[in-house]
Order: structure tokens, then sequence, then C-alpha cells
């Protein structure tokens, strides 16, 4: 039998570097071959000085290109993971890559969207669910991962809220909401990608635990022995912020009102919770206390905020 061939899209991101990790016994033992996306040529030496192959595949260049060159760079790939950036390119993007994968002959396509009611009105929601439909329709194997919260998005907070020391700031009041490790979602993903058949047609909700912002604040000063505490703002200060840094406004005017339905509780799904982890991988998730004693120094004033750089999952 051949060995699948898995391409991850993201590669150079915080969820699919964590998934090229999980499969990697695999790849070595070669019972896969792992294939990185990337975007740009000079990330490409990195995976290849693991053994991984990368290949150049920008999904923006099928507007101008069309479609031919991006079902080439797919050749000979078996199983897909499909993550998109996060502006409203998406759309087109994941579009492209269904039709491109499908036309190369993939079997399998693991995409990663978000936990929302299925008539959210939450805009970028909605977004993903329009690609899950088109997916769905497109004759590949399927599989939906629809994470909450990451938990990894919390040093982000640091930065963007420009606080001093101590302060943790975020935009949702005293509401709950959801959280999950970006490592456990690789891990699920990397479970799916394994085993195609089992999960064929599947949507899998990926959020472990919830806690309100004062709740994380009190963990972290209880970890570190410091005095944290929570400062609620305003959620049009967090898109001021994120659009000052490059980041796309249509998408984060999306989070913001996110943030604001949340606080307002609007957003009745905001805080679900799901045994995914435990139920696929077979492992308990990574809580929210593991996740900021493995990340301490981050928590621990070793550093400004502003010397952290902002990255996406």
């Amino acid at each position: 039998m051949a060995i699948p061939t898995i391409l991850v899209f993201g590669a150079t991101g915080k969820i699919g570097g964590a998934l090229l990790d999980a499969l990697l016994p695999d790849h070595a033992a070669g019972r896969v071959k792992l294939v990185a996306a990337v975007r740009r040529p000079d990330a490409a030496p990195a995976f290849e000085a693991r053994g991984i192959e990368a290949r150049l595949i920008d999904l923006d260049l099928a507007e101008t290109r069309g479609l031919e060159p991006l079902v080439g760079a797919l050749r000979g790939v078996d199983r897909v993971f499909l993550l998109t950036g996060y502006d409203v390119k998406m759309i087109a993007q994941s579009k492209a890559a269904i039709d491109a994968a499908r036309a190369a002959g993939a079997s399998q396509i693991v995409h990663l969207g978000v936990h929302a009611s299925p008539d959210t009105t939450i805009v970028h929601f909605a977004w993903h669910q329009v690609v899950e439909a088109y997916l769905d329709r497109s004759g590949v194997d399927a599989t939906h991962l629809r994470p909450t919260s990451f938990m990894q998005n919390l040093p982000l907070l640091l930065q963007v809220g420009g606080g001093e020391p101590g302060v943790l700031r975020h935009y949702i009041g005293d509401a709950q909401t959801s959280w999950i490790d970006t490592g456990d979602i690789a891990r699920v993903a990397a479970v799916v990608l394994r085993e195609p058949k089992a999960h064929a047609g599947r949507a899998y909700g990926l959020g472990t635990e919830a806690a309100s912002m004062p709740e994380i604040a009190a963990l972290i000063a209880a970890v570190t022995g410091l005095p944290w505490r929570y400062e609620a703002r305003e959620p049009a200060e967090f898109l001021r912020a994120m659009t000052a840094l490059g980041a796309d406004p249509v998408y984060m005017a999306c989070v913001r009102n996110v943030f604001e339905r949340t606080r307002n509780g609007s957003l009745k799904d905001a805080a679900d919770t799901f045994d995914t982890v435990q139920r696929v991988t077979g492992r308990a998730p990574i809580t929210l206390r593991e996740y900021v004693e493995k990340n301490r120094a981050v928590f621990s004033y070793e550093g400004r905020p502003g010397d952290r750089r902002i990255e996406t999952a």
C-alpha cells in the first residue's frame, strides 16, 4: 500500500506547526509523508532540515493565475489540513484549495473552522460555515474542526492591551468564554488525518474549559505568586489596536462584535465546552492552569508587553 501524503496549510503557524510535530513520528516511521505548504521560499529550509518536504503555495495567486498551478502543487497529495488566513480572503482561499485538492485527487480534507451555532449571525463565523458547506458538496471526505478561543491568545493580550505588568486586559466584561490549547487542536487533527474514514463527515467542537477573565487573572496570580488583576476594556479599543498593528479591519470588526455580544450575553454559545479531545485522542486536554504553568515566564513580568510579536495561530 502506498504511503499517504499529508499536506498542511498553515505550517508556519502555531496549529500547523504543532500538527507537523504530532505527525513527525509517523513520517519518520514511513507511515505517512508530510508536506508543508509555505508562502515564502525562505520558510522552506526550516522544514527541509527536519526531513519535511516544503511546497511553495500561495492561495491568493489562484485569482490571477487560475487553478492549474495550484492543482500541480497539490499533485500526489492524499490528505489536506486546511487552515487559511484570518481575513475576508479566507473564503476564496479555501474554495481554491478545495477545488485544487479535488482536481489533484486528494481523498480527505480536514478543515479548521470555528465553533458557532448553525444560525449564527457573526459574519466571520458564517464565512467558516460557507466554506464547510462548499467542502461538504465537493465529493472529498471532509472533517470539520471547530475550536473556541485559543489559550495561546492570552499572552497577546499583554501586547494588544498595552497595560502595565500584572494587568490582564480584555473586552468581554465578566462573561465566561470557552478556551482550548492549540496543541490539543493539533492532536485531534493528527488522529483524524491518520484515520480518515473513521472521521469522515464528522464535525468536532473543540473547547475544553470555560472561564471568565477575572478567573483567569486570579489563576495567573496563583501560579506566579504575583498580583495580577483583570481590567475590562471597551471592544472598540481592541479594534483600534489590532487595525493599527495591520490586522484586517473587516475581520477584526467581527471579533469586536463577538466581544460585544459575549459581554452582553447575547452570544449564547460563547462558553460551550466539549469532550472531543479526550474522546478522540484518548488523552485529557490541557487545562488553563497547565497552560499558565507551562508559560509561567510570559506572565512573570519577564520583558515588557511591547517586546512580544503577535502571531496568528
